[in-house]
């Protein structure tokens, strides 16, 4: 199943649908919930274009692919409430943007998406805290909001990171700006991507139920700000195929 879908319906206590209720009526400050980035370079990763590579340079996902959606299946009702209980001052900053009635169930997405974000990193066997995962996760987000919960195979989604893991490796100064950053600023950038990009994924599940056009229009406008705000590219240049090949054209 779907980890997405999965976890929209293990949700407790309405949280999409107070989320979901709350774009349509007073969508968030977008450009305010980003981070202004703290590792030099980080907003200038998408300056060039990005060519997507070749399927057979990717590789099929195979057996990782199969362990990787496994894993990710596992997650139970009781994962998503203990981590909706969780204390983060990113999620805390993050909340602040929406109406403050909102507020408090915001905060509990947020750490939800941080927790999807911990679980996903375990099934592709990186790090925790890995920032090109989490960048991957990000821009998946955003693309599957502006393109109205569109999804790719979950399995996919490891052609992705490993994309992105390159893209970020082989830029210099980026790569020397992480490995100077100090741990706190590391730890914000990543949890900023981890929330944002995992809550934007899980519009897929509104999506499916037919919203009205105005809550179409304000998602896709949050997640051309969102993109803008951090990498100063526009969200029509994001394409994700269903092989998990990322181009910015």
């Amino acid at each position: 199943m779907n980890i997405r879908l999965q976890l929209s319906r293990l949700l407790l206590g309405g949280f999409l649908s107070t989320c979901s209720t709350m774009i349509n009526s007073a969508p968030a400050d977008n450009t305010a919930a980003t981070p202004g980035f703290l590792v030099d370079g980080f907003d200038q990763l998408f300056e060039q274009p990005v060519k997507a590579p070749t399927i057979g340079s990717l590789q099929s996902s195979g057996d990782a692919g199969k362990r990787f959606v496994e894993e990710l299946s596992t997650i139970t009702p009781q994962d998503i409430q203990a981590a909706s209980n969780n204390r983060s001052a990113t999620a805390t900053q993050l909340a602040g943007n929406f109406p403050e009635a909102n507020r408090a169930n915001m905060e509990k997405i947020f750490n939800i998406a941080l927790f999807v974000q911990k679980r996903i990193e375990q099934a592709a066997r990186v790090p925790e805290g890995d920032i090109p995962t989490a960048t991957a996760s990000f821009l998946y987000g955003i693309w599957s909001a502006y393109n109205e919960g569109a999804e790719i195979p979950e399995q996919n989604l490891l052609h992705l990171h490993k994309q992105v893991a390159q893209l970020i490796a082989s830029n210099q100064p980026l790569s020397e700006g992480l490995q100077n950053a100090n741990q706190t600023d590391r730890q914000k950038l990543y949890e900023y991507l981890a929330m944002t990009g995992n809550w934007m994924v899980m519009f897929q599940d509104t999506f499916k139920k037919g919203p009205d056009q105005k809550m179409v229009t304000n998602i896709k406008n949050m997640a051309r700000e969102l993109l803008q705000a951090s990498f100063k590219i526009d969200v029509e240049k994001l394409h994700i195929s269903q092989e998990g090949q990322l181009s910015m054209l």
